[in-house]
């Protein structure tokens, strides 16, 4: 069951990716919709969702808001919560907590026939297979239904980690590995600018360059796929970075196989002349010191860092020309939730310009939205903060299948970084 409802939602993607604000919305992987909230969902358009949903929403008086993260509790509560509150005069009850835990009540009440514990809900991109295979997310195309829906970007938009959906999980929040420098000891404009720039740079100051651990940090087994899209070759083998389908015991073999011995080769001169940390903040701590130069890093933690002083103003951030990768986190609306039309308001504010703005503002959090610019309305502090916007446009890459990373992870700590530790 969990894989036929999969992919009907694959079956549906093209479907909904020519589909505009001008239409109603139509059931993603399905000829009908699978929860009823109560009006007509099949009439709703971008054009009319205000009209509509406003006054529904209004009526249902509250909305509550699951978020999973530990980071983004200050920007709602003290900014973006408040705001939806004073915009529309509906409260909204909102819930921190455990994701696995909080898609496991979701999933519960929704095979006993139950209202859904929360009615919009922000989870890790991570476990969207999870909530697709037990039939828990709404298939509405919120892309097209939600009028900010409409200004993102539509891959993005329709399709998270190898899961085609269609546009059922919107892409709230949008992450980036990037290369970070202090000008203070390396200049902008002599910072290496791709891979083999930098193993050169590397090689000249020994210990300087502090690569994360890729079992201890997002940054260090996204530099480490990085290193992969750029040195893997052959059209089988590059196929293979991208597949999602993917098995474990596939990947396993993947890592071990000549496919990845010209990323191995670099991946080990770059630790032989590196520092190693264990983790993400490991490596901005050791840049602060002085300790290293140029260290891999999450842009928005590298961002929070020097806006709270813990990294200095002098630091800066690129992407590599042959890219490094990243991702993101999204919201859903559920099935049978208690507020549907607050829920869908409140998830169409979220994504809205000036709230993805303020997001980036405060957490240094990318938007999968086309017209976001920092530098119209960002001060140069805080656009130097961040990295260039062509760059992100540009350079960002998709994260390798979870499978995929777990797989070479583990082949890198047991075989490459055994010997340099």
């Amino acid at each position: 069951m969990e894989t036929t409802r999969m992919k009907a939602f694959i079956a549906a993607s093209i479907a909904v990716l020519l589909s505009t604000a001008a239409y109603a919305a139509e059931p993603v992987g399905s000829d009908k919709f699978n929860t009823e909230p109560g009006f007509d969902l099949s009439k709703l358009t971008a054009s009319n969702f205000y009209d509509t949903i406003v006054p529904l929403a209004k009526k249902e008086g509250s909305v509550t808001f699951f978020d999973f993260t530990d980071s983004f509790g200050p920007l709602f509560s003290d900014h973006l919560i408040p705001e939806f509150e004073s915009k529309y005069g509906i409260h909204v009850d909102y819930v921190r907590g455990n994701g696995e835990a909080a898609i496991q009540q979701l999933i519960a009440a929704h095979n006993s026939n139950a209202k859904s514990p929360a009615d919009a809900y922000f989870i890790s991109s991570g476990n969207l297979g999870s909530v697709l295979g037990a039939g828990v997310v709404a298939n509405i195309p919120l892309n097209a239904a939600l009028p900010n829906g409409t200004a993102l970007n539509t891959a993005i938009a329709t399709n998270t980690g190898g899961y085609q959906h269609g546009g059922a999980f919107v892409p709230y929040h949008r992450n980036q590995t990037s290369i970070v420098y202090d000008t203070r000891t390396i200049s902008a404009d002599k910072v290496p600018t791709d891979l083999d720039a930098l193993l050169s740079w590397a090689k000249a100051n020994p210990g300087k360059f502090i690569v994360t651990s890729p079992d201890g940090g997002g940054s260090g087994s996204g530099f480490m796929q990085s290193i992969a899209y750029d040195k893997v070759t052959g059209d089988s083998c590059r196929a293979t970075l991208t597949n999602f389908s993917i098995t474990a015991d596939q990947a396993k073999q993947f890592a071990a196989s000549d496919c990845m011995k010209p990323a191995w080769d670099f991946y080990k001169d770059v630790l032989k002349v590196s520092e190693v940390a264990k983790g993400n903040s490991d490596t901005l701590s050791l840049l602060a010191n002085g300790a290293g130069s140029i260290g891999t890093a999450w842009e928005d933690m590298t961002y929070d860092f020097i806006g709270r002083g813990l990294l200095p103003p002098t630091t800066r951030q690129e992407i590599l020309t042959s890219g490094e990768v990243g991702g993101g986190d999204g919201i859903f609306l559920p099935v049978g939730g208690e507020h549907p039309a607050a829920g869908l308001l409140l998830i169409d504010f979220l994504i809205s310009h000036d709230a993805q703005m303020e997001k980036l503002l405060i957490n240094g959090s990318r938007s999968a939205r086309t017209d976001i610019d920092p530098a119209k309305s960002f001060t140069p502090a805080q656009v130097a903060r961040l990295i260039p916007t062509d760059q992100f446009a540009s350079r960002a890459l998709q994260s390798m299948p979870s499978t995929l990373n777990t797989a070479l992870v583990g082949y890198a700590m047991a075989n490459l970084l055994s010997a340099n530790n």
